[in-house]
């Protein structure tokens, strides 16, 4: 019995060492996703009229010169914090500035009528200007130092 135990631990040992390493590749995450180079956190407050825009809309920021994006919902207060590739980090750099609507729902009239191939007219967000809804169009830009960075826009 002893001789049978004894022809087993290798392959004990050598399956217990596969599972801590998929465990630390899996588990740990591996490292960062964000691309190499110096990062900043960006906070701050989307405003239209110096009101918060509907909970749920959302920031871009489109990287000028790597073509990356670092987004976040707005909370209810207007608020945000910005993510890049699921970390709170976002690379330095300039940025062109988009605000999107939120996703609204169809009503079960709406999501018929869209399965019958019917057109829906497009939902109107008065608070989020068209000319905001693009980055490269808004004509909003931001540069990111690494360290804390606020960016608050109160959209006319």
């Amino acid at each position: 019995m002893h001789n049978l135990f004894m022809m087993n631990q290798p392959k004990q040992v050598f399956m217990s060492g596969l599972i801590v390493a998929v465990i630390c590749l899996v588990g740990c995450g591996g490292g960062s996703n964000l691309p190499k180079g110096e990062t900043g956190t960006v906070t701050g407050k989307v405003t239209f009229n110096g009101k918060p825009v509907p909970e749920g809309t959302s920031i871009v920021f489109l990287h000028k010169d790597k073509g990356i994006t670092a987004s976040s919902a707005i909370a209810a207060d207007g608020s945000y914090a910005l993510r890049m590739r699921r970390e709170p980090a976002v690379l330095t750099g300039k940025y062109q500035i988009g605000i999107t609507p939120p996703t609204v729902e169809l009503t079960p009239e709406e999501a018929q009528a869209v399965n019958e191939g019917k057109e829906l007219p497009e939902k109107e967000w008065p608070e989020i200007p068209k000319k905001y809804r693009n980055p490269e169009s808004s004509g909003v830009l931001f540069t990111v130092n690494a360290g804390e960075n606020t960016f608050d826009l109160d959209m006319k």
